[in-house]
């Protein structure tokens, strides 16, 4: 059963109900924008149900940047139908939250980043979120929320543990290939393979998560893209690695 609705709302009550000022209200009456239904005989104005829901649409309408003389034509061609406003209005907070959330986990693969730190400085917070901004830029937002829940999956025991070992893998892979050690060797092929597996850990060998990453060493280069931890020339030599192990990307 709905509760009725006051028939008529002094430009005041309107007002205060719904946070806009009483100045705004009088513009849109001087505009033909939302005209009173109704005035005393003391020139109080009133307005109506109808008012109000019209009030609604103008709003609305305002949040999404329109114009005022635009939505004035915008009202007259919808007539008193308020649907397709609260259809646009429902698209812009969807649209915010998509945007708020995409900020949120952002913000916290930053903080992740920054937590691994004894004691971040100023170049630690701005190589973090240098990583995650160019990070974003080469993968999608699907892409971006399959490698969260692995993330979350893994744990942060296991996470570290995998740091740990590639700190070592990397290294021992730039001095066998300083050294001239064939890429078939038996312990660089060991290395090989476990750098592998050490990424498909994370990235679950998912073809969207591969061409994200595909496209960040291709387009930032392969020391941009590790943090410094491999050149061009050990990404050919890991790559010869993989191959000849058969376990490369393109096996």
């Amino acid at each position: 059963m709905q509760m009725n609705e006051p028939e008529q709302l002094k430009v005041g009550d309107l007002a205060e109900a719904t946070g806009l000022t009483v100045r705004t209200l009088h513009h849109y009456d001087e505009i033909g924008l939302l005209v009173p239904s109704e005035r005393t005989s003391s020139g109080y104005r009133l307005y109506s149900p109808a008012n109000v829901r019209r009030l609604y649409r103008i709003v609305a309408l305002r949040g999404l940047g329109m114009p005022l003389d635009e939505i004035a034509a915008t009202l007259d061609r919808e007539g008193a139908d308020p649907r397709e406003a609260v259809r646009l209005h429902l698209g812009e907070i969807d649209a915010e939250l998509t945007a708020r959330k995409q900020l949120r986990d952002r913000l916290a693969r930053i903080l992740d980043g920054l937590d691994r730190l004894d004691e971040p400085s100023s170049s630690d917070y701005i190589d973090a979120i240098e990583r995650m901004t160019m990070i974003e830029k080469h993968y999608s937002p699907e892409a971006l929320e399959k490698l969260e829940k692995k993330r979350h999956e893994l744990g942060e025991d296991a996470i570290k543990a995998v740091e740990d070992e590639w700190a070592q893998i990397i290294p021992a892979m730039k001095a066998a290939m300083e050294a001239g050690t064939d890429p078939g060797d038996p312990e660089v092929q060991r290395l090989a393979v476990r750098s592998y597996e050490l990424w498909t850990m994370f990235t679950g060998d998912d073809p969207e998560i591969r061409a994200g990453l595909q496209s960040m060493y291709d387009n930032e280069g392969p020391e941009a893209a590790s943090g410094g931890m491999i050149d061009t020339a050990l990404m050919e030599y890991m790559g010869r690695a993989q191959e000849i192990a058969g376990c490369g990307p393109d096996r």
